[in-house]
């Protein structure tokens, strides 16, 4: 688990909560698994391109700001 893993796992999970969606809503909007976005979210994953783009376009969100933040907050 590196810090960018971390990262984008506590954004995921904040960007998921403010939606008000559940990890089984999100993983099937993303075509994903429910169990998937848990090992996400405590970044015990680290999610490819793809998947990053998926759970952008669900949640409605740029990647590039994704990315971004994952950086500032990694770099705490």
């Amino acid at each position: 688990m590196t810090e960018l893993d971390k990262a984008f796992g506590s954004l995921l999970r904040e960007l998921r909560n403010e939606r008000a969606l559940s990890q089984e809503a999100l993983a099937a909007d993303a075509g994903l698994t429910r169990n998937y976005i848990s090992q996400l979210e405590l970044g015990s994953k680290c999610p490819s391109l793809r998947t990053v783009f998926k759970l952008c376009k669900v949640l409605g969100v740029a990647p590039e700001d994704v990315v971004g933040e994952v950086d500032r907050r990694s770099a705490r």
